[in-house]
């Protein structure tokens, strides 16, 4: 999908208010997906901003926003760009101004599984379920037939940015077994999958329609970019890694599939997943770690904010920043600390703060250096010397800051791969 193709559908939006690799391969056969091929992840991100014009904007690649009060935790925060990843369906909510309730109960136009064969939309679930309307339990019988309600968010901020985006889940594997709980994102993707009845608490099961992707693993992936509404900008996130147990080899075929598969959740409603981000590191690939509530929105200590660094306040520039790697990790958001400068010459890494804080910097060799003021500066150990086996490399190195003042706040550097 193009980005014209999505402000058309916006616009339309707003006017309506087998086994083995066989089965993959019969994924791919079923209308497969287009995507272009794109450059490996940048393995040194900020290279090139200035800093002295750049623009910092809050945001996050995971969170769930059902109404205007879920909207106001995230304006609390400071956010200036929006990229809601609601499911049930995992379709985008947007544009948030127009995006009226049930939605897309009464407006699904795209393909779902059905019966393991992916199945051309629109599918009408008042017309699906009223054979067995009957059966259902008198709640949810009671809001049949699905309307269309009010708006979502009465109170859409003027000026907000906003990309499509959504979790994607119910993938399956190389010989079509169920992936388990594997999530995953896709901030700026116009891609929609899987139904509403995630539960079938409607009993849409009855007749094989498959609550999520149902797909290969890899073909959803290549349909979430082929979704993309900017060819160079965006991508797709590995959702909370320690909540689903994910296995580690698993993880670097994931990020092995496409360099467009950024990296994962490093803080995800709390949970810190700093052993997975490290671990895939120090295999020499590039990991782009992000920060994201989830749906703990409640949660001041450790919200989870992706801090974008972007020369304009644009969707397309916010969605570059995403893909180069051009944004920072922060666990409130509330400005009470910021980077103001990350450079690394291939030699030196510099790190500054706008107030006096504790710094980590950290390698593939464990913590390699802590200080405490405005300012840290590492320098790249030399190549390892014959016959020293203990001697290590650092593989990749990113820095940590700790606030002083009692807040809490946090932040991470991306890493850059040395």
């Amino acid at each position: 999908m193009t980005r014209s193709d999505f402000l058309k559908s916006s616009l339309l939006l707003a006017a309506s208010a087998g086994a083995g690799a066989s089965f993959a391969d019969a994924c791919l056969s079923a209308k497969p997906p287009v995507k272009k091929p794109a450059p490996p992840r940048n393995r040194c991100p900020y290279r090139g901003i200035d800093w002295s014009k750049a623009i910092q904007i809050n945001t996050t690649s995971h969170g769930h926003c059902l109404n205007q009060n879920f909207l106001d935790k995230y304006i609390k925060h400071r956010f200036g760009f929006m990229t809601i990843s609601n499911y049930y369906p995992s379709a985008p909510v947007v544009p948030g101004k127009d995006f009226c309730d049930g939605y897309y109960r009464v407006n699904h136009d795209w393909p779902v599984m059905v019966n393991g064969k992916r199945t051309e939309g629109p599918f009408d679930w008042n017309e699906i379920i009223k054979p067995y309307a009957g059966r259902l339990e008198e709640k949810y019988r009671r809001q049949l037939p699905f309307k269309l309600g009010g708006k979502m968010f009465p109170k859409w901020p003027e000026g907000m940015l906003e990309a499509p985006n959504a979790e994607h889940h119910g993938f399956l594997d190389e010989n079509g077994k169920s992936c388990g709980s594997l999530h995953m994102c896709a901030p700026g993707s116009a891609f929609k999958s899987g139904t509403f009845d995630a539960r079938y608490f409607f009993k849409t099961h009855t007749g094989g329609y498959h609550h999520g992707s149902g797909e290969y693993w890899g073909t959803a992936i290549d349909r979430m970019i082929e979704g993309m509404i900017y060819e160079d900008g965006g991508g797709i996130t590995i959702n909370h890694p320690t909540w689903t147990h994910l296995d580690r080899e698993f993880l670097l075929k994931l990020l092995d599939h496409d360099p467009r598969v950024l990296g994962i959740e490093v803080l995800e409603a709390g949970t810190n997943s700093e052993n997975y981000w490290d671990w895939a590191l120090s295999t020499g690939r590039q990991c782009f770690g992000v920060f994201v509530p989830d749906w703990s929105i409640d949660n001041e200590k450790t919200f989870g904010v992706n801090v974008l660094v972007v020369p304009e306040r644009t969707v397309h520039a916010c969605l570059r920043a995403y893909r180069l790697g051009n944004f920072y990790g922060a666990h409130r958001g509330y400005g009470e600390l910021a980077f103001t400068s990350i450079t690394f010459d291939g030699n030196v890494l510099k790190v500054k703060t706008d107030k006096k804080a504790r710094f980590e910097v950290k390698t593939a060799r464990g913590i390699r250096m802590e200080t405490t003021g405005t300012e840290v500066k590492w320098v790249k150990s030399p190549s390892p010397k014959p016959r020293r086996q203990d001697w290590g490399t650092d593989i990749f190195v990113r820095v940590k800051a700790y606030a002083l003042d009692g807040s809490g706040e946090v932040l991470y550097t991306q890493p850059i791969m040395l």
